[in-house]
């Protein structure tokens, strides 16, 4: 859970970013511009995670606000969220501190992926400074990350639980494609643990010493996408003030896992099919080929061979690719695996809670189409609702009340003549008022019911013109 300071102009914008970071269980202080923010880091300099519209009032307004976090809240990662794209104004967002660059429009799952590699930046960044042991702990929290890491936290078997016929046919092809060194195409739906299976390929390979290096490939702007995988010389272009080393060359001698392949530029693509035939690469700017001692693992939620047949990919990238093709399940399609998966993210989370077994009952009912990630964030906020160290099942059936009670869809908001400004707002309006209501007017007590901040209440009550003590 991160405490994040939102940046965005746009009410409508603001509105569902806010409801998506805080439906992942983020609290989240919204602000509709730099004046704003300016005040929000001024009086409270304990954020996490700072994400900052690009384009506000006409002007680049959000790197006024990369700045600001830098001076006022160090400890933040910065993320720039914009639908002017550019590798220039990437490179001076990164150069005025900005931890990573966003192209509208961003989906739930990338935002929540580019949080979580902020956090995790944040804990690198406790590391350095001394608070290693508080920064392991910490760590845990995060998923994605661009640096090499040990061996030794890799293989994570715990959660690719097999109790299931489908899933134990998935391990044992996982662990045949582990013993050659083969690529891998994973796919899958999102949450399924596409990344876990890279993992487990890993850590049961010959080059589980060697370093495992994630990448998602929808996370990088098509402009710094050379520079990022290849790496480059110094004076490459213009702000090339050093060698950098890329993504391949930091895999040498284990994975390369290539996350949502299929969003990967097609001008990248014909660059590492010429890494998988030839086993080298050559740097921005350099003169010399590189061998290329990896072996890749690529994972996506699309149908690849659809997205050749559209020519939105390459169709020899795919068949060299494809050797060894795994699909992952969903959850849904192997709810026995539900109870194992329980105990091992209770476990993970180190809250020591109890679990009654009509809570896991309940659990295998849910459909759960955001799947083992899904079921991640629900246990997530049962611990941290229920009042005691058991799990309250009737919060379970209350937040599964509430997500079909509130019947977002286009096709509702376009037979009742509404709009998503609107249903977003009588949603917000209908939660508030129940939890001022069952605190007789307290927003600090009504802030812990709705596990937001109090900073985050005031301004929604604000916005909404309601009043509470």
């Amino acid at each position: 859970m991160a405490d994040i300071l939102l940046v965005e102009d746009e009410d409508n914008a603001r509105q569902v970013l806010s409801l998506g970071l805080e439906t992942m269980g983020h609290w989240v202080t919204a602000c509709s511009g730099v004046e704003e923010a300016d005040v929000a880091l001024s009086s409270d300099c304990s954020f996490d995670v700072v994400l900052t519209d690009l384009r506000m009032d006409g002007r680049d307004g959000g790197l006024d606000v990369v700045r600001m976090a830098s001076e006022r809240c160090p400890r933040a990662s910065v993320l720039l969220l914009t639908a002017y794209a550019s590798a220039e104004t990437a490179v001076e967002a990164m150069r005025e501190g900005a931890f990573d660059y966003l192209t509208k429009p961003v989906s739930s799952e990338e935002l929540g992926d580019a949080v979580e590699r902020a956090l995790a930046a944040n804990i690198s960044r406790q590391a350095d400074d001394g608070t290693l042991e508080e920064a392991q702990k910490k760590e845990k929290k995060a998923s994605k990350s661009y640096v090499k890491e040990p061996a030794g936290d890799i293989a994570r078997e715990d959660l690719l639980v097999a109790r299931s016929n489908v899933m134990q046919r998935v391990k044992e092809r996982l662990l045949r494609a582990a013993r050659r060194d083969f690529t891998v195409l994973i796919s899958g739906e999102s949450g399924t643990g596409k990344e876990l299976a890279a993992r487990f390929v890993h850590a049961h390979s010959d080059r589980y010493q060697q370093p495992f290096v994630p990448v998602h490939c929808g996370a990088i702007p098509e402009g710094l996408f050379e520079s990022e995988l290849f790496g480059h010389r110094k004076g490459a272009f213009t702000s090339a003030d050093a060698h950098r080393t890329g993504l391949i060359e930091s895999a040498h001698g284990g994975t390369l896992f290539l996350d949502e392949i299929g969003e990967m530029p097609l001008s990248i693509q014909v660059k590492l099919l010429r890494v998988l035939q030839e086993k080298s690469f050559r740097p921005v700017g350099a003169d010399q080929e590189k061998p290329a001692n990896i072996r890749i693992v690529a994972a996506t939620n699309r149908d690849l061979a659809d997205e050749v047949k559209h020519e939105r990919f390459r169709e020899d990238l795919f068949y060299r690719l494809n050797v060894v093709p795994v699909h992952m399940p969903a959850l849904r399609q192997r709810r026995e695996d539900i109870p194992d998966l329980v105990r091992v993210l209770i476990e993970r989370t180190g809250a020591g809670v109890n679990v009654p077994a009509g809570c896991v009952e309940r659990l295998m009912q849910l459909p759960l189409r955001g799947n083992v990630r899904e079921l991640e964030n629900l246990l997530q906020r049962l611990i941290a609702l229920s009042d005691d160290d058991t799990l309250d099942v009737s919060l379970l059936d209350d937040f599964c009340t509430m997500s079909d009670s509130s019947g977002i869809s286009l096709d509702k908001i376009q037979r009742e003549g509404s709009n998503l400004d609107k249903l977003l707002e009588g949603i917000e309006r209908q939660l508030l008022s129940e939890a001022l209501t069952e605190t007789n007017g307290n927003a600090t007590q009504a802030a812990k019911l709705l596990g937001v901040s109090f900073r985050s209440i005031r301004y929604r009550m604000k916005k909404l013109g309601m009043k509470g003590d």
